[in-house]
């Protein structure tokens, strides 16, 4: 099931280079996009060590970014020598207090939080799913060049790197911003929300959901795994075609061998290709959402050994009105093998939890898309 995390991920890739705020104008695959290399030190387990990086992102608004960084770090923990360690991550870059306040083109300094999470792969052969936070500044020194400065935290699950427990590396970076073609303090479209508060919505769904790993074979094992699943979250449009959710579903799951209660905490991205291929209606009746996310995931028995894990799905969308919708949610959350208690071994991508809900959507703040 790792392979559709990889095809939806190239499916969103594909997207992030469209014009998703632009429908008005030509195809420019690189419009609003940007370009960065930096390096710094870290602290992992009590020891500095060192790091760059590169990245590549797009202002999906003038205050919202998607960014995919990879990085190579240098590690020393538990006692280990210093190895490498290699961080491929998506994040959400959000410049909250231009946001709030309205952006002015002319400003020469921006800040911004980034919210996210990837893989990561160690020297010594450990593989796992880790997220990423952080705060940041930019500083203009010319229309297509920038200085940034950035404090971030990646948090691995337990038990990588030989952990017994979650652990965390801290690190600051300098270096350079290069934005593509047309600048990003542009002015807002119709086609971008129009301010912080407008284009909210709560989202409420049950379903069911089914425990997948290597000892389950056939059908009939499958539909005696399935377990019933409540959701809650909480969304903004950006645009007529992206869309952010940060959502919290959960109940119980069952294996061959147990039954345990979990939960998992996650943060979305949807895009809405129906709305992009027909830029002059920006609530079609009928939608088709494919979305990204990744997010935390722990069992009520073992809380303090959490997990990180990536989600891949798709909405199929009704709009009964402007504020009311209703939708079916199909996904599939990939978790690290130690999410189940099993006598057979599990290989990294071979444990997850495929969920079917049935949702309620409601627009509960002032509608700027239409």
């Amino acid at each position: 099931m790792i392979r559709l995390i990889r095809r939806a991920s190239l499916f969103f890739l594909l997207f992030l280079l469209l014009p998703g705020a632009g429908h008005s104008q030509q195809f420019e695959p690189f419009r609003n996009s940007f370009v960065s290399a930096g390096l710094g030190g870290n602290l992992y387990k009590g020891n500095i060590g060192a790091e760059t990086g590169l990245a590549f992102g797009k202002w999906l608004l003038n205050t919202t970014a998607l960014r995919g960084r990879f990085q190579v770090c240098l590690l020393s923990g538990n006692g280990s020598s210093m190895h490498a360690v290699y961080y491929g991550t998506a994040d959400l870059l959000v410049d909250l207090y231009s946001a709030i306040r309205g952006r002015n083109p002319s400003d020469w300094f921006r800040s911004y939080m980034l919210l996210g999470g990837g893989v990561v792969h160690s020297s010594t052969g450990d593989n796992d799913f880790c997220a990423s936070v952080g705060i940041g500044g930019e500083f203009r020194i010319s229309d297509d060049w920038r200085l940034f400065a950035e404090f971030g935290a990646l948090i691995h699950p337990s038990d990588f790197d030989n952990n017994k427990t979650s652990s965390l590396k801290t690190s600051f970076d300098v270096g350079v911003v290069f934005d593509i073609a047309d600048n990003p303090t542009r002015s807002r479209s119709r086609f971008e929300t129009k301010t912080f508060d407008d284009d909210w919505s709560f989202d409420l769904a049950m379903g069911v959901c089914a425990v997948n790993y290597s000892e389950v074979s056939s059908f009939d094992q499958r539909l005696s795994l399935l377990t019933p699943i409540f959701e809650f979250g909480i969304a903004k449009r950006l645009t007529t075609f992206w869309q952010i959710r940060l959502c919290a579903s959960g109940l119980y799951a069952k294996t061959i061998d147990e039954l345990f209660s979990y939960y998992n905490m996650r943060g979305d991205i949807l895009i809405d290709p129906v709305a992009y291929l027909n830029p002059s209606t920006a609530n079609p009746i009928f939608s088709i959402k494919p979305y990204l996310g990744v997010g935390v995931v722990a069992r009520l028995d073992n809380q303090s050994n959490f997990l990180v894990a990536p989600a891949a799905g798709m909405q199929l969308v009704w709009r009964a009105d402007s504020r009311n919708q209703l939708y079916l949610d199909g996904r599939y959350v990939v978790t690290p093998p130690r999410f189940v208690n099993t006598t057979v071994n599990q290989r990294m991508g071979s444990v997850g939890l495929f969920t079917l809900l049935l949702g309620y959507s409601h627009t509960f703040s002032r509608i700027s898309l239409r």
